[in-house]
Formats: C-alpha cells, structure tokens, sequence
C-alpha cells in the first residue's frame, strides 16, 4: 500500500502543478488588465481635463480679441473661462479675484447705455470722453457697473451689492479707468486740446503782427 500510495501523492502533486500555474497565470492576467484599464481611465481623464483648459482658454482669448478695448489687460488676464451668452453677439467671463462680467456687441445697446448713464438720475458716470463712458445705474440695492466703447459698440456689465462695495470703489478697484477705450480716447482728447491751442495761439499772434503792421503803416503815414 505505501509503495502504491508514493505513486499516487507524486501524480496528484504533478496534477496540481499546472493548475497552479494556470491560477497565477489568471492572476497576473488580471492584475495586467486592471492596469492597463486604470491607465487608460488616467489618460482619459487628463486628456478631458487638458481639453477643457484649452477650450477654456480659447473664451478667454477670443473674449480678449472681441471686447479688449472695454477692460484693463488685468482683468482678461484673472479671467479662467468665457463662454457664450444666451443672448447674440454676447460672452459671460468670470475670475476667482475679478468676479463675473458680461460682455455684448450691440450699437444700439451701446448708444442706450451711454443714454441711461448720463441721464438717468439713478445713474452715475466717473468718466465721459465722448468714445467711452464708465459709470453704474442702481436697482435698489444692486449696482450694475457699465463701461461703453461707443467707436466699437461695445458695452461692459458687471453687477454688484451696494450693500458690500460702493460701485465707484469697485471701478477704482478694477482699474476700468485704464481701459483702452478710456486711455486711447483722452491721448486723442489731450491731442486735439492741444492743437486747438496752439492754433489759437499762432492766431493771436498773427493778429498781434498784422496790428503791428498796421500801426508802423500809420506812423509812416503821419511822418508823411
């Protein structure tokens, strides 16, 4: 029986080795496909996420592109998405540090904004070079702060609680006055301001000479 129970125990362990083998098969086989799907799940996530900035950074470009004439190079630069408005022509941006703005292309709402703001007694403008208007109406105790570029027809919205920011503060803070439509439009006001003066000043003079002239005229004439 020993002799014959030798024999058996070496064909069930040599039975045994290849279902062993087959087992840490499986297990490497499975350990190597739950890599490969945790790899290709990684990879998909970043290629959405890379996606989404790039897309992200698109608004924010073509937002620039399309309205950079109506906020400092600051405000754009916070902005981390914009995206299309619900209504044509228009972008909704916003930033962790300057909030959220709306942006719109529209003569017609350009030319009534700047109306609204420089008669409407609820409204008040900080700046008026005739191109741009900055400035906020209120609607009890919100503050809609509005920059217009009337060359471009272009118009700036943000609302804020007058209860927390005193609107002029919050422009100030926003350094809107340093828009390019506000920069670009007083240089050419300072410009012509001062090629109006200078031409009045060579007037007089021209009118100082020929009152000259004509008195030297005169005297020759007396001495006659």
């Amino acid at each position: 029986m020993k002799s014959l129970a030798r024999p058996l125990i070496a064909l069930a362990t040599a039975a045994m080795l290849p279902l062993a083998a087959c087992t840490n098969s499986n297990e490497d086989t499975t350990e190597q496909s739950s890599t490969s799907e945790t790899s290709s799940q990684s990879t998909a996530t970043t290629s959405s996420s890379e996606s989404k900035e790039e897309k992200e950074k698109e608004g924010v470009a073509e937002a620039k592109e399309a309205f950079g004439t109506l906020a400092p190079e600051s405000v754009f630069e916070d902005f981390d998405s914009c995206e299309p408005a619900g209504v044509k022509n228009a972008m909704d941006c916003s930033g962790p540090n300057v909030g959220q703005f709306q942006f719109s292309r529209s003569e017609s709402k350009a030319a009534s904004m700047t109306q609204l703001l420089t008669e409407l007694r609820s409204a008040r403008v900080v700046k008026d070079t005739g191109r741009a208007v900055v400035g906020w109406n209120t609607l009890g105790s919100t503050a809609v702060i509005t920059v217009v570029d009337n060359e471009e027809g272009t118009v700036l919205q943000q609302m804020t609680s007058t209860d927390q920011k005193d609107p002029e503060e919050r422009i100030e803070e926003l350094d809107l006055l340093q828009a390019p439509a506000v920069v670009e439009s007083e240089k050419k006001q300072a410009a012509s301001s001062e090629a109006s003066s200078s031409a009045a000043t060579e007037s007089e003079e021209a009118d100082a000479q020929d009152q000259n002239d004509g008195d030297d005229q005169n005297d020759t004439a007396s001495d006659s």
